[in-house]
């Protein structure tokens, strides 16, 4: 049986990719990720923003992604990967999409554009806690606070109230935090391993992508 990480790696092949990152903290990691050449996928093949070079783009609405990323022809299928928390995220990049476009109605682009999920739920925080180690002291966090809603009971805000780390959405904090490589796979790697696969779904995951 197929690992997921060999699944994904046979899914992308030699496909051209674009990250489409939720927020700060996600574009930090992918970015860190593709420069220190950590992942499988060919650098060449990654889809960059034409105006800021950037390894991903901050656009989610998979109409806007298809209209400023999809409108031409890279020679192979795209896989436009979705770096967020919601589990089994749905993006729709139209009908039977396929990248590129033509000036003669009579021939249309040979190749398809993909959507994937790279879960990182319930929050993107959760690679902090597990770097901390502090995975089994956020299990016993939440059950010390019975009675709120789950909702409220985010990573993020055990990571300031019990580790003392307020600054985990700001950009200072996140470039320093993971400029070492070994620590970013390190935590990726464990947040794969207490994560199960019912939480994970059909979803990939970022140790998905790692070498």
């Amino acid at each position: 049986m197929k690992s997921r990480k060999n699944e994904l790696a046979d899914l992308i092949g030699n496909s051209h990719v674009l990250f489409s990152c939720e927020g700060l903290a996600e574009s930090v990691i992918v970015t860190k990720l593709v420069e220190q050449d950590l992942t499988f996928l060919d650098t060449g093949n990654i889809i960059t923003d034409p105006l800021t070079d950037a390894y991903y783009t901050l656009e989610r609405k998979g109409s806007s992604i298809a209209q400023q990323y999809l409108n031409q022809d890279y020679g192979s299928d795209v896989f436009v990967l979705c770096v967020q928390d919601q589990v089994e995220h749905k993006l729709s990049l139209g009908p039977a999409r396929r990248n590129g476009s033509s000036k003669d109605p009579r021939t249309q682009p040979t190749h398809q554009s993909i959507a994937l999920n790279l879960t990182t739920h319930p929050e993107i925080e959760m690679l902090v806690i597990c770097r901390e180690g502090a995975a089994d002291q956020y299990e016993h966090w939440k059950q010390s606070q019975r009675g709120k809603k789950q909702n409220k009971l985010k990573p993020s805000l055990f990571c300031k109230e019990e580790l003392g780390m307020g600054d985990v959405k700001r950009p200072k904090f996140l470039n320093d935090y993971w400029g070492n490589g070994d620590n970013l796979v390190q935590a990726l790697r464990e947040y794969q391993r207490i994560t199960s696969a019912k939480k994970q779904r059909t979803d990939f995951m970022l140790a998905d992508l790692l070498k």
